[in-house]
């Protein structure tokens, strides 16, 4: 694991979480059993996992199953320190009464059997996680039209995922599994087994708090994958119990929108430093700054700009619905609708952590392309400041990216070509097929060179309390979890072992958040109870003086 300290320190964290789980009554081997996955070489990841689980596993008296290990193909592509060893210790500090290597079942598995796919897999999905897995790995846009020596070991390797999985679910049939991924082979087909055996999944997230998503079986409404179910719950939840509290919570909302012009997490776009600052406080700034980005980049500032978010070309193709058949695609055929459409601007930002995705050059492949356009400019998102690129954009397009509720928060519409998990949420203008995202488009053209705009009369406000669910509702503080921005070093270490050491499980929020979540089927961990007016008026402090929430208004607007 990446970060942890030197082997001392590392004791220290032992040491620690023993003490801390080391005292629960002894479970049965016949009862209940929660799985939760260490796959990735990040502590922060691997620790909230189990702490998720731990605490399902102290709500359902259960005992732990932690699944751990790697291969040639994530070690090559992201893993610089995965040291299983390190992360069987740590899951067995934290209470795990059993640790398996699942890719040595997997070995095992091609070496006994070959690639045939255990009983119960779909094929279909099967051949949608091994294309996931291949683009990411290779990190290219695409797959290429002749297979490359590697590809066949690989689709075997997933297959014998799959059974891997089917078998030891089959076994073991756990309550639960809590995973920090949803997507590729070693992630993604645990999940797939998990709903196909009608096994709860929480997914837990890497920023905040503590986030985590959930999709229970009984809620499920056979719409495919896991994050296809998961954005039409929290599109249910939203309406249900954040909408309707929307004058309740518009105080605190403002000043989570006025945090969120200078917030270096995500969602920003993957920014941090100074270019994550938007510091604009009126029109007159805003108009002022878009003159001088324009006139600085080339761009017609007598024209409305549209701003086309490139995605990360090989994050999890196909892991939730789009209208393309990669993101590649829709990248370029997005690029040649704007090239015959001169009416307003183009700008093609490229995404600040592409060199991790894509080893191709794909963003200025499609550059070259367009280079002769004088109304379309492509560039690195960090070569302009938020300033800027705010200050310049009428309209955002992109397919899930965190733009599509950032930027309506702050008066700019945006047309997504793809679902994200906010996209049932009425923040943006969500395609439902490529007719409609082409139909879309033609008419955000047509709207903003008269001078309208597309954006609806309630999706700035529905934003902003997007945001404050996720920044806030939704983001559970634990003082057993150091919040994600305190990295993965030293502080971070001291911080976990403080926590492990001196606060007690009674009442922890997030123990109390996760039997709220279990219990009622909520698609989401809530720091407040939603379905209790009177409580979720106390916890969203409605005594706010009317000048503070004021003033965090204007500064917001």
């Amino acid at each position: 694991m990446n970060l942890v300290g030197d082997g001392e320190q590392f004791d220290r964290l032992l040491i620690a979480a023993r003490a801390y789980w080391g005292h629960r009554p002894p479970r049965d081997d016949s009862g209940p059993l929660v799985v939760a996955e260490a796959f990735h070489e990040d502590i922060r990841v691997i620790v909230r996992n189990l702490l998720v689980a731990n605490a399902l596993c102290d709500l359902l008296s259960a005992r732990l199953l932690v699944l751990t290990g790697t291969d040639p193909d994530w070690r090559e592509t992201l893993w610089q320190e995965y040291d299983i060893q390190r992360v069987r210790r740590l899951a067995e500090a934290f209470g795990a009464t059993e640790v398996l290597d699942v890719h040595g079942l997997v070995d095992r598995r091609l070496a006994d059997r070959g690639d045939s796919p255990a009983e119960g897999s779909d094929a279909e999905t099967l051949t949608a996680v091994e294309k996931a897995t291949l683009i990411r790995l290779g990190r290219v846009p695409r797959l290429p039209d002749s297979e490359e020596p590697w590809h066949q070991s690989r689709r075997a390797r997933t297959r014998a995922f799959s059974a891997v999985y089917d078998r030891l679910f089959a076994e073991r049939s756990p309550a639960a599994l809590v995973t920090s991924h949803v997507d590729y082979d070693q992630w993604g087909l645990a999940v797939d087994t998990a709903m196909r055996r009608e096994i709860p999944v929480v997914h837990v997230q890497s920023t905040g708090a503590l986030k985590a998503y959930a999709l229970f079986p009984e809620r499920r409404r056979g719409l495919g994958t896991f994050r296809e179910e998961l954005t039409g719950q929290i599109g249910e939840f939203f309406e249900e119990y954040v909408w309707p509290h929307r004058g309740l919570i518009k105080p605190n909302a403002e000043l989570v929108a006025w945090r969120a012009k200078v917030n270096l997490g995500r969602p920003s776009w993957w920014r941090a430093g100074n270019v994550s600052d938007f510091e604009v406080r009126t029109e007159t700034e805003r108009r002022q700054l878009r003159q001088h980005a324009c006139e600085r980049l080339g761009i017609d500032p007598d024209r409305p700009v549209f701003t086309v978010f490139h995605h990360a070309v090989s994050d999890a193709v196909g892991a939730n619905r789009e209208l393309f058949d990669d993101l590649a695609r829709w990248f370029e055929e997005t690029a040649d609708f704007a090239a015959t459409n001169d009416r307003v601007s183009w700008l093609f930002l490229d995404h600040p952590s592409q060199f991790r995705y894509d080893t191709t050059g794909h963003f200025a492949a499609v550059a070259a392309r367009h280079s002769a356009h004088e109304h379309m400019a492509f560039m690195p998102s960090l070569a302009l400041s938020k300033n800027a690129l705010w200050s310049m954009t009428e309209v955002g397009v992109t397919v899930r990216g965190s733009v599509s509720n950032e930027l309506p928060a702050f008066g700019i519409p945006v047309i997504q070509a793809g679902w994200s998990e906010w996209s049932e949420c009425g923040l943006s203008h969500v395609a439902r097929t490529r007719d409609d995202y082409w139909r879309l488009l033609g008419e955000a053209v047509a709207k903003h060179a008269k001078g309208e705009s597309i954006l609806g009369t309630e999706q700035r406000e529905r934003a902003r309390l997007w945001l404050w669910l996720y920044r806030s509702g939704a983001d559970v503080p634990s003082p057993v979890v150091p919040h994600w921005e305190v990295g993965q070093g030293n502080e971070y270490l001291h911080t976990l072992v403080a926590g492990l050491r001196h606060v007690e499980r009674d009442g922890d929020p997030l123990h109390c958040a996760v039997r709220r979540m279990w219990e009622r089927r909520d698609p989401l961990l809530c720091r407040f109870d939603f379905r209790d007016p009177h409580g979720l008026t106390t916890a969203l402090t409605a005594s706010r003086s009317e000048a503070t929430a004021l003033t965090a208004s204007r500064s917001a607007s």
